[in-house]
């Protein structure tokens, strides 16, 4: 499996394209979204020892964030 290329910002094109999934299925702007992830990754590579999934674990973080906001 090749990896992820990084992007200049130091983040990789599979983040970008979960933050465009994320944005669009919660109806959200990109940048909140944007936010919300790396926030949740920040959160997650803190604590975590296996950081394989770190991107899946904080897509699905966001996701509840945003809907919780939006039944609000």
């Amino acid at each position: 499996m090749v990896p992820d290329a990084a992007l200049s910002n130091g983040h990789s094109q599979s983040d970008e394209r979960a933050i465009a999934r994320l944005a669009k299925s919660t109806h959200t702007a990109p940048d909140v979204v944007k936010h919300l992830y790396y926030e949740e990754i920040a959160k997650l590579r803190a604590k975590a020892t296996v950081k394989n999934f770190i991107g899946v674990i904080a897509g699905r973080r966001v996701k509840q964030r945003l809907t919780q906001r939006h039944a609000s």
